[in-house]
């Protein structure tokens, strides 16, 4: 299969910034796009997509390149089956079949099969049975989540999953069963699936509160399930979302499925985990406004601070869901209902009034100050003006001197991230300024290698480049895409910053192109001089110097 055609027929039907801003919330900043990175954390957005050149780079982290390389490093597939994703969405047909698409296929299979197994032993044990409806779970409920049951034997599954035909090597890969025995034993199970609703993983629910075992615990990450990039309910609660407008992010799984028994259907959970970048991306494909519905003890507190941060530098709009002291979700809507729960939710908190009632802060300034700092992240200008209004009117402070503190605050942040990124300069070098110029202007790469020697690149890994370039630039299909497709990860990254950030400017493309050659073979000729000196060798040392004086005077000819 052609691979290469095949990716230059989905490209041209494909724009890189439709499909990355399904994955982030991207903004308009002159030609390009920017957004916080989704591969690592971080306050400032160092993130851009170039719609012009369909290339994205993170000047934090340095990962860059094609829409292939994304969806790679997003999504953890491989490069066919990141081909064959594009493929299905623009209509072309594919058939292929890849070991590791064949692996996910099979680790699916086995998942979906420990479900069907733990449904029928729910089915078989009355005690379950009668626990999970004192806790308040209906029977559309157990249906809706696909609720189980693992028993206490300890290898049941084992011995269910070797009757299917499972191999030892796969059974093993998929963290069901440690050394023969089942990973999870005498516990309600919940499965945990994608944004599509293939189950990934488990969630294992102890039947009794004891304090020598977990009360929770999830399964293994393995190839189809990381725990970082997954929210519970998403795949249920997704239209939900959109039809809402808004979601109910909660802290555990009793509470979202309860939540949705009831007819809060929009309620969703990370997995015990603390809340990620990641997982902020897949809500965000659905609402930007989230409600937080947290246990209100001290720790259930903390941790809707914690996710408030997140989610206000991620660029979401929120309110806080205070319940009453000891209740959860789960809990409030057992003992009370429906209708108390919309009570709370119709009271819900704005940031400005959380931190000024719930900061653990003690002097009123210092809980401004606080609230300030959180909204310096905003990047809606209406929704930080709607806040920082909020906060003059019950703090009973000038809005004026707000703005002069939030100024400041900013200031320090901007300061902050200028000196953190000391070292990380965009001005580029005359080896990386001939680079873009051969990747560009292909039509000057004969020029170029026959100029200079590639022993004249100092930067390694600018020099493997220019040895890919001459090895491709002759054939008949060269293009930016293609060529992309030849570099191993780092080599791209360092290509789609080099493109992001020049500006060409094509009058003085012959020019730049014979400053950047002079000055390399100036520098080579200066290393030898400076080798030769040592050495004492006058007569070669003359050579050099008049050689280096014939370059000055004749390199501009020739373009």
């Amino acid at each position: 299969m052609d691979y290469q055609k095949i990716l230059e027929e989905i490209k041209s039907k494909v724009d890189i910034v439709d499909i990355i801003s399904e994955y982030v919330n991207l903004n308009k900043t002159g030609q390009n796009y920017k957004a916080l990175c989704p591969f690592h954390s971080e306050k400032t957005p160092s993130f851009f997509v170039s719609p012009t050149k369909q290339l994205f780079h993170c000047f934090g982290c340095g990962k860059g390149g094609d829409l292939i390389s994304f969806l790679m490093e997003y999504e953890k597939i491989s490069f066919q089956e990141a081909i064959s994703m594009l493929a299905s969405r623009v209509g072309i047909e594919l058939s292929i079949s890849t070991p590791s698409s064949l692996t996910k296929d099979k680790f699916y299979k086995i998942y979906d099969i420990t479900a069907n197994f733990y449904l029928s032993k729910l089915k078989e044990s009355d005690l379950v049975k009668k626990y999970l409806k004192n806790r308040g779970i209906d029977e559309k409920s157990i249906e809706k989540f696909k609720i189980g049951y693992a028993p206490k034997d300890k290898n049941s599954l084992y011995k269910h999953l070797k009757s299917h035909g499972f191999d030892e090597n796969l059974i093993r890969l998929s963290r069901l069963i440690n050394k023969e025995e089942d990973f999870f034993q005498d516990r309600i199970m919940i499965p945990i699936t994608d944004s599509t609703g293939r189950i990934i993983a488990f969630g294992g629910r102890s039947l009794e509160d004891s304090i020598n075992i977990p009360k929770y615990i999830n399964s293994p990450e393995t190839p189809i399930f990381k725990k970082g990039d997954t929210i519970f309910g998403l795949y249920e609660a997704k239209q939900h979302i959109r039809q809402k407008g808004y979601a109910i992010l909660m802290e555990g799984y009793l509470d979202v499925i309860l939540s949705h028994q009831y007819g809060f259907s929009n309620s969703i959970a990370p997995l015990g985990t603390a809340l990620t970048f990641q997982q902020l991306n897949k809500i965000k494909r659905f609402t930007n406004k989230i409600l937080l519905s947290f246990d209100s003890d001290k720790a259930g507190i903390k941790a809707v601070e914690r996710c408030m941060s997140l989610l206000l530098q991620a660029g979401f709009i929120i309110k806080i869901v205070v319940l009453p002291q000891g209740e959860d979700p789960a809990s409030l809507l057992q003992k009370f209902g429906e209708k108390m729960f919309k009570i709370h939710i119709s009271k819900a908190l704005t940031p400005v009034e959380f931190y000024l009632k719930f900061s653990d802060k003690k002097t009123l300034i210092e809980k401004v100050n606080e609230a300030l700092s959180q909204i310096s992240f905003i990047r809606n200008l209406l929704y930080r003006e709607e806040l920082l209004k909020e906060l003059s009117e019950k703090s009973s402070i000038e809005e004026l001197t707000l703005r002069e503190e939030l100024k400041k605050i900013s200031n320090k942040q901007r300061e902050k991230n200028f000196f953190s990124s000391k070292g990380k300069s965009l001005l580029l070098n005359e080896e990386e300024i001939l680079l873009i110029i051969g990747i560009f202007y292909p039509e000057k790469l004969d020029f170029i290698f026959h100029k200079i020697d590639m022993e004249m690149i100092e930067n390694s890994q600018v020099r493997e480049i220019f040895i890919k370039l001459k090895d491709n630039f002759r054939k008949e299909n060269f293009s930016i895409n293609n060529f992309l497709n030849n570099l191993n990860e780092s080599q791209k990254s360092l290509v789609s910053k080099l493109i992001i950030t020049s500006e060409i400017n094509e009058e003085s493309i012959n020019q730049n192109l014979m400053d950047c050659i002079k000055k390399l073979k100036i520098k080579a000729i200066d290393k030898k001089i400076k080798e030769i000196g040592k050495s004492g060798d006058k007569e070669y040392l003359s050579k050099l110097i008049k050689e280096k004086r014939d370059i000055l005077r004749f390199l501009n000819e020739g373009l």
